[in-house]
């Protein structure tokens, strides 16, 4: 048997032919076959697509400590109780064996070692520009970062996370990887289904007059944003969070600034006083009770969405600088908090099982599971 395997690997290597694919700078980058050694430089997006493909075991090298790490996060009640909650990133509860690979990254997540990634020997780059691990906002680093993969020679495919008030390049996104591996017409039905829940969630808010559509706040709770004598931080009408309020879910953003989690203080909050507050990942997952009943914002209790207990949470996306593959989940979220009514035929908590399913290809327990890993569990007990 292993005769026949060993002439099989033999004949397969024989004919297998390299070829070229275009990343997202338009440059043709060579790409070698059999692939099967890649080092991937982003927060999970690229993993969560490389998981549906079905060739996430390609992955031998990575570049975010947030596949690897345990998150929790405390805040303290008024009773005085503690309260904890954890979770992991998606990728790392579907795969584990991730944090037994070499992270070429500070565990600060902001200084790639290139003598590691070196070291390791890829035969491919797969870089995402706009997470967390290398932010597009500085294009000196970038651009540093893409010229010392190259000087390594290293096969490098750069692709670019959506900026600003867009996420529709997530598809091209999507094409690059698919051609990576051949598998185009996958990758981009994935897309497809992915755009159909922004697409049905449009098709609803769509006819809403101005009258009827309330403000909302996209309101992080980071705790280091008190330390420094604000309250909380907000993002502005130029990001992708806005877009998903105003332009999906058919709200208004509250804040009407620019900038990403720009801090607020408590006066400014009340100036604002949005209808309806959701709660992102904000160095730390933070639950609706955080804001109902913690006495760090007790200050707040006269807010028009707190008085009337219209406070939801994201799902838990420890270093979501970027949209990843679970954005769906987050635009259905913000849709039904903002209009209940136009959404009660869908309960979240039973979207999201079906989502795990659909784009992980995994069976009732993991998805139920992986639910429970991006702390939507409140879905269930509140019938969300």
């Amino acid at each position: 048997m292993k005769f026949f395997i060993s002439i099989l690997m033999i004949f397969n290597l024989a004919f297998a032919k390299d070829f070229l694919v275009k990343d997202m700078r338009g440059v043709e980058v060579k790409i070698a076959e059999p692939l099967t050694k890649i080092a991937t430089i982003d927060d999970g997006f690229v993993e969560g697509v490389m998981t549906h493909l079905g060739v996430i075991d390609k992955v031998k090298v990575i570049g975010s400590w947030s596949m690897k790490r345990d998150y929790k996060y405390s805040f303290t009640r008024r009773s005085g109780e503690s309260y904890t909650l954890r979770g992991w990133n998606t990728m790392k509860y579907l795969h584990p064996w991730l944090d037994e690979l070499t992270c070429i990254n500070s565990p600060q997540g902001n200084v790639i070692n290139f003598e590691n990634l070196a070291n390791e020997n890829p035969q491919l780059v797969i870089l995402r520009v706009g997470d967390c691990t290398l932010r597009g906002s500085n294009k000196d680093a970038v651009e540093k970062t893409i010229s010392t993969i190259e000087a390594l020679g290293l096969p490098l495919v750069v692709i670019y996370a959506p900026q600003g008030a867009e996420i529709s390049t997530m598809k091209e996104e999507m094409r690059v990887l698919g051609d990576v591996f051949n598998q185009r017409q996958k990758a981009l039905k994935l897309f497809e289904y992915l755009d159909g829940t922004q697409k049905l969630i449009e098709e609803r808010t769509s006819k809403l007059k101005e009258s009827e559509k309330v403000s909302m706040l996209y309101m992080g709770l980071n705790p280091n944003v008190r330390k420094n004598g604000g309250m909380a931080t907000a993002y502005g009408v130029n990001t992708p969070e806005s877009f998903i309020i105003q332009n999906v879910a058919g709200a208004k953003n509250a804040f009407t600034g620019d900038g990403t989690n720009v801090i607020l203080s408590t006066e400014q909050l009340y100036a604002i006083d949005p209808d309806v507050i959701v709660l992102p990942t904000s160095n730390g997952y933070h639950p609706a009770s955080e804001l109902l009943d913690s006495p760090d914002f007790e200050k707040l209790g006269e807010l028009k969405a707190v008085q009337n207990k219209r406070v939801y949470a994201m799902p838990w996306s420890p270093m979501n600088c970027a949209r990843r593959v679970e954005y769906p989940i987050d635009m259905l979220i913000i849709a039904k908090a903002a209009y209940p009514k136009l959404f009660s035929d869908i309960k979240v908590h039973e979207f999201v099982l079906k989502f795990y399913k659909d784009v992980y290809g995994v069976d009732e327990a993991t998805a139920k599971a992986l639910r429970s890993e991006q702390i939507l569990d409140w879905t269930v007990e509140d019938d969300f």
